[in-house]
């Protein structure tokens, strides 16, 4: 469906289109009705945009300046005048998109990882790239490691280049007890029973493990 058949009555996306970023309001619109939103909807995210603007305008700032955080900004001075509604973000974070699919903004900033995400993520690397393993086996095994690295690392990298084999044989005996498996931990349990899974993949990785906790700290946080 056209965004003039559908909206041309609106005298909000009228005024909208007019402005200096009407190409972008009727991308936008053109985005809500592909997405199915009613009428009631759409001019609701349009109600919302044109805010934004509105309040961008008023402080002087430019469309390119907008990102996730001005975006936060503008929602906390709107939630002080009126009511939040539930789609309110949402209709916002179709804005962004739209801009960004446009290149009017910077892409999205890559979301800042923890320590741990961080462990993972290097481990994921390393069975990839130095064991050869298959996606659907790191898909598999990954909540295992996840697991031991959270009760050996509570604290992230800081205790990474201290564990010891000896570390990894009481992990596995501890959870190897009947009482410990669970029937959702079926995988980790046949992992644990075996044995060879979580020595021989995870052993040469802890060999190198202080070279990569310095590496890890060193790294600027979301790399």
């Amino acid at each position: 469906m056209e965004v003039e058949a559908y909206l041309g009555g609106s005298r909000l996306y009228r005024r909208l289109r007019s402005e200096p970023h009407g190409q972008l309001v009727e991308r936008y619109a053109a985005r809500l009705i592909e997405e199915g939103l009613v009428r009631h909807g759409t001019w609701r995210c349009l109600n919302v945009v044109d805010g934004l603007l509105s309040w961008i305008a008023s402080r002087r700032c430019k469309l390119a300046d907008l990102d996730e955080h001005v975006v936060e900004r503008y929602l906390r001075h709107r939630g002080r005048r009126q009511s939040i509604q539930p789609g309110d973000q949402a209709a916002l974070s179709r804005w962004l998109a739209v801009l960004r699919d446009e290149g009017a903004i910077v892409p999205a900033s890559p979301p800042s990882l923890t320590p741990h995400d961080r462990i993972f993520n290097e481990f994921d690397a390393y069975l990839r790239a130095e064991r050869g393993l298959a996606p659907k086996s790191i898909v598999r095994h990954l909540p295992i490691i996840r697991r031991f690295l959270h009760e050996l690392c509570p604290t992230g990298t800081d205790g990474l280049g201290k564990i010891s084999q000896d570390s990894v044989i009481s992990y596995i005996e501890r959870h190897a007890q009947v009482s410990t498996i669970t029937q959702f931990d079926a995988p980790a349990a046949e992992a644990i029973d075996g044995r060879d899974w979580p020595i021989g993949c995870f052993a040469p990785y802890r060999a190198s493990m202080p070279a990569r906790a310095a590496a890890l700290k060193t790294r600027p946080a979301g790399v």
